[in-house]
């Protein structure tokens, strides 16, 4: 059996402890496990001292699973903590150097926040902090609280001057307004109101009144008034004077055999009674 102790590499070394890191912080700070995945996909390129290690950040963000932005935080808390150096060449990926952590535990509080704080939780946080401060802009401070003054007298002046409040109330909301007294419509002496006709007329008051409209013609019969005497008289019917001038004419002479009117004149048959009994039978022409 062999008494020589085996000597651990750096590399090794440097995973253990970063593995009891994770599980002395890890629950109280999470971020801490996501950090030290990053680092030990880093460790498996280094050498057995330490050294050596130069992954692209696409290829650390392909192994650990998020996004290369994620592996630059991850490196700079590392580095934060003190067990990651970085050496950056040109035109090349930048070169790792594993450090041993002292004693006594890491500081991860003081550089988590490079892990934590992205540029959306900012964003975020600048835009409630915004909201809040629009919000408490808008309320109403204690100062702009109207206080009644001791005269009672509202220290508001109306639009329109400064007279005083006349003595009817307006109307406010759950309260009725009162009738105004000169809204109370009286009846006339005749007990019928009295309406003025506006018909031909304007019916503004604060405009002259013009003349009657020209009215249409009476009909044919009606009573007309005659002006030029004092008394009235009615106007002849027409009717009337038709009946009267029929009345006048002769009575006219009928048919002897039927007895329908004939025209002016005429004596004896008509036209039609005169043909028929042209041509009837003999006895009935002599008859």
């Amino acid at each position: 059996m062999s008494t020589d102790d085996r000597v651990q590499s750096v590399r090794n070394a440097w995973t253990n402890a970063l593995r009891a890191e994770v599980l002395r912080v890890g629950r109280r700070i999470p971020e801490v496990a996501r950090v030290v995945t990053v680092g030990m996909w880093i460790a498996t390129y280094a050498d057995a001292d330490g050294s050596n290690a130069f992954p692209g950040r696409d290829t650390l963000a392909t192994l650990a699973g998020c996004s290369q932005e994620t592996v630059t935080r991850a490196v700079r808390v590392l580095m934060g903590v003190g067990v990651l150096a970085r050496k950056r060449r040109p035109n090349a990926s930048a070169m790792y150097q594993l450090l041993m952590p002292l004693g006594g535990g890491l500081d991860w509080q003081a550089h988590i926040h490079h892990m934590t704080e992205t540029r959306q939780r900012v964003a975020r946080r600048k835009e409630k902090e915004q909201k809040a401060a629009e919000a408490a802009t808008r309320n109403a401070s204690p100062d702009a609280v109207r206080k009644a003054s001791a005269t009672d007298v509202p220290d508001s002046v109306r639009v329109g001057g400064s007279e005083p409040a006349p003595d009817v109330p307006d109307s406010v909301r759950g309260r009725p307004r009162n009738a105004s007294p000169d809204a109370v419509r009286t009846a006339s002496a005749s007990g019928v109101y009295q309406y003025r006709p506006t018909f031909g007329r304007d019916p503004l008051p604060d405009h002259t009144l013009a003349g009657l409209s020209p009215q249409p013609q009476q009909r044919a019969g009606e009573a007309v008034k005659d002006e030029s005497s004092t008394g009235q008289r009615q106007a002849a019917k027409p009717r009337d004077t038709a009946l009267e001038a029929v009345r006048a004419r002769p009575v006219l002479a009928r048919c002897t055999e039927c007895t329908i009117p004939l025209p002016i004149g005429d004596t004896g048959l008509c036209q039609g009674c005169t043909d028929y009994l042209a041509t009837a039978r003999p006895e009935r022409r002599t008859a």
